[in-house]
């Protein structure tokens, strides 16, 4: 399978092309390279053993995007790519509701052209704003706080949406970072 890691040369996007492509999987890195450094790139390749494709591109270049589904024959994407910061997206509503919805709708307009139907994205456990209890319980309502976490819970409404409209399979991976 062909896979698009968007995000791929981030901390945890990184970490995914290597299993993916020791799972025999090939691998296509989409990155900004906003949150990450090119040189992760030839890191990746000598962990693996293999040449990794990488565009740095922004993914709300939609034509951009465009073109590589319609050259890199891609079967499945696995999106990491996005803000990340809490208190900043607070600071920047804008900016993070700009990148995160429009570059993952550009993504999905993509796949559905090209019907790529699978879909893992990097969500987020701040879709569940402030639980009234710990731990937190998948099915514990959800109720962002900050624009980091609603530009998430959004684009989880959003796949439901496509997943039951075109058929798009997704799963939403929500992170649940520990500190201490």
């Amino acid at each position: 399978m062909r896979v698009l890691v968007t995000g791929g040369a981030g901390y945890i996007g990184s970490h995914t092309v290597v299993r993916l492509i020791a799972s025999g999987h090939e691998v296509v890195v989409v990155d900004s390279f906003v949150n990450a450094r090119p040189s992760v790139v030839p890191r990746l390749e000598e962990l693996t053993g293999q040449h990794v494709p990488v565009h740095a591109i922004d993914l709300r270049e939609h034509d951009k995007v465009e073109r590589i589904f319609a050259e890199e024959q891609i079967d499945a994407v696995v999106h990491f790519a996005g803000l990340k910061a809490v208190g900043e997206s607070g600071e920047m509503p804008l900016e993070y509701y700009e990148n995160n919805l429009g570059s993952t709708l550009g993504l999905l307009r993509a796949m559905q052209r090209h019907q790529v139907r699978t879909l893992v994205f990097s969500s987020s456990a701040t879709v569940y704003g402030d639980p009234a209890s710990v731990p937190i319980l998948e099915d514990f309502p959800l109720s962002a706080t900050n624009p980091y976490g609603r530009s998430k819970l959004m684009m989880e409404w959003i796949l439901k949406d496509c997943d039951t409209a075109w058929g798009l399979k997704s799963v939403c991976l929500r992170y649940f970072n520990a500190s201490g």
